[in-house]
């Protein structure tokens, strides 16, 4: 550990892969779906205070929706249409949308990517973060770096974009299959990943990887950083 803050926040990270583990004996899929999605919601609003709005539902520009989605960050102040446990947000009211995942395969990425550009159609300026964070995946770590636009190096054994070097051809560059998500969190043991989305100098975008654990004082950061700045 870097500091003493790195252990509160991988005892959180800890014990949400500890209630991923036990929440295994719910055989109700939605049931255990949404069982996650909760208690992520509770670990989630320890990152600020006063803790962020997250709400599970789906957004909307008063004409269409994006059907249903696991978690919502809303804007402070954000009028919310509740009905029972899900909300109907208004698009240009959220700032970020999590998909949660127990265990993320090559098609729950492809609907996410779908998804993404779902609520990037719908109506209103306000383009909210859309990512996948996944506890699992049967997909290799190095299937995932490549499927987001990575090469692997073998003389360093890193993953690296030529996209990132200076005054490298668009030809070199790798495709990304998820060019439309925001971001991407592995919990997984041995697949620790966390990817996020940045622009280049010419406006294009590619994603970043961030390396230092435990990766859930970035997922931290990113909420609380949306979260603050929404109140400015």
């Amino acid at each position: 550990m870097s500091n003493k803050f790195d252990e509160f926040d991988l005892y959180s990270e800890n014990l949400l892969l500890a209630q991923h583990d036990v929440s295994e004996i719910i055989s109700h899929e939605l049931m255990k779906g949404e069982v996650r999605e909760d208690f992520l919601i509770d670990v989630l609003q320890s990152c600020s205070e006063p803790p962020p709005t997250l709400v599970r539902g789906t957004l909307s520009d008063g004409k269409k929706d994006a059907g249903q989605l696991d978690i919502i960050l809303c804007r402070p102040h954000a009028q919310l249409r509740r009905m029972g446990s899900q909300c109907f947000v208004d698009k240009s009211d959220s700032l970020c949308v999590i998909e949660v995942k127990g265990n993320s395969t090559y098609a729950d990425l492809k609907k996410a990517e779908t998804k993404a550009k779902v609520i990037q159609k719908l109506k209103g300026k306000e383009k909210p973060l859309y990512g996948v964070v996944c506890y699992k995946s049967p997909l290799t770590e190095a299937l995932i770096m490549k499927r987001f636009g990575f090469k692997y190096d073998a003389g360093t054994k890193t993953y690296f974009d030529p996209a990132a070097t200076p005054n490298s051809p668009k030809s070199k560059w790798p495709k990304m299959n998820y060019p439309n998500l925001d971001f991407f969190v592995s919990f997984e043991e041995d697949k620790k990943v966390f990817l996020r989305k940045y622009a280049l100098p010419t406006g294009e975008f590619r994603f970043a990887r961030v390396n230092n654990n435990p990766l859930i004082k970035h997922l931290f950061s990113m909420v609380k950083s949306l979260w603050k700045t929404a109140h400015h």
